[in-house]
């Protein structure tokens, strides 16, 4: 069963009772409510805030279409779905605002990191002048991250750098998502004139390790894990 290692994608072909089920029990562990995405590899951002009520979702559940979500109330959590994408999750140094991207490589040369900080800035220019955190999830693994010219040009449009890039034994490329994702993060802040005050990322490639995480390049057919993150009440 491609799904069993608790799947909470609504859209990989999985019986959507089941995800539903474990969709449920996550929010029970965690005791708060993620507003889950329909994930299109852009950059389109959802408030928590303005967000629809998660019972008038569409009939699939797959709630609206962006890559980002922020937020600056208590009770909601930003999610995130991925099975070989970078998940990044980001808060403002006063923990006033929280976000989180799907940064696949579509997602990273579209421009998803830079929509994902200036949201957080408007949100909260206070708390964000201060500086960011961000984590970056586990997600495929430089050296399985097989890709052609054509993703290597989107993505370098915008990196002034070829460090993130090599060849592959098969005379195509390989791609850095973390690192390109990192050098993203760091640019836009600088534009921005915010500190960039941690940054933390997961080095287990997805692709490598079938015991623990899902991957669509493995197996194509295959569920979708989630990175959450979300705001605590003030003390």
């Amino acid at each position: 069963n491609p799904y069993e290692a608790f799947n909470l994608g609504l859209h990989v072909g999985d019986d959507p009772s089941a995800v539903q089920a474990n969709r449920r029990a996550l929010e029970h562990a965690l005791q708060v409510k993620p507003l889950w995405l329909q994930q299109v590899h852009g950059r389109q951002v959802v408030h928590l805030e303005h967000a629809p009520d998660p019972q008038a979702e569409n009939a699939l559940g797959l709630g609206p279409q962006a890559d980002v979500s922020i937020s600056t109330i208590t009770g909601h959590a930003c999610a995130i779905l991925s099975a070989d994408c970078l998940p990044v999750l980001m808060a403002s140094a006063n923990g006033q605002v929280v976000g989180a991207a799907h940064a696949g490589w579509r997602g990273l040369a579209n421009g998803v990191l830079a929509s994902l900080i200036e949201a957080m800035q408007e949100a909260s220019p206070i708390g964000c002048a201060d500086g960011l955190w961000a984590w970056l999830g586990p997600c495929i693994g430089f050296d399985q991250f097989e890709v052609g010219g054509e993703v290597v040009a989107a993505l370098k449009a915008n990196l002034a750098t070829d460090a993130h890039f090599k060849p592959s034994a098969a005379g195509r490329w390989l791609a850095d998502l973390p690192q390109i994702a990192a050098r993203q993060i760091e640019v836009e802040l600088a534009a921005r004139g915010l500190p960039q005050i941690g940054l933390a990322e997961e080095t287990a490639c997805t692709f490598s390790n079938p015991s623990s995480f899902y991957s669509y390049r493995r197996e194509a057919k295959t569920g979708r894990m989630a990175a959450l993150i979300w705001r605590f009440a003030d003390p």
